[in-house]
């Protein structure tokens, strides 16, 4: 799926970006299944969403809008991404869908 030239990032490409920048705000490593509430402090895991929601909205053009906050959410790191590829893969179809009419509009004749 594309929007288009830009393809859409698989599950664990979307996930090693996540835990590489996660890694470098929080100073340490962090893996797929380490508890999220212990990665550093509420203000650092929030830091952590919010940069790579911007991260994201640089790469691919559009801002993954979340339900509620997510750095108190319980449960693993892998449970954190997996909620964001999710609402990422939704607003990555929509954007598909909003291009694809877009292009269409330039090839109607007034």
């Amino acid at each position: 799926m594309k929007i288009g030239n830009i393809e859409k990032p698989t599950f664990i490409a979307f996930r090693n970006d996540f835990l590489s920048l996660a890694g470098q705000i929080a100073g340490c490593p962090v893996n797929p299944g380490d508890d999220w509430n212990k990665i550093s402090s509420s203000e650092i895991r929030e830091r952590i969403i919010k940069d790579f929601i911007r991260l994201m909205e640089e790469r691919y053009g559009f801002a993954i809008v979340l339900k509620g906050p997510l750095n108190d959410r319980l449960g693993s790191v892998e449970g954190v991404v997996g909620e964001l590829y999710h609402i990422f893969s939704t607003m990555f179809l929509v954007e598909v869908i909003n291009s694809k009419i877009r292009a269409g509009e330039k090839r109607v004749d007034v």
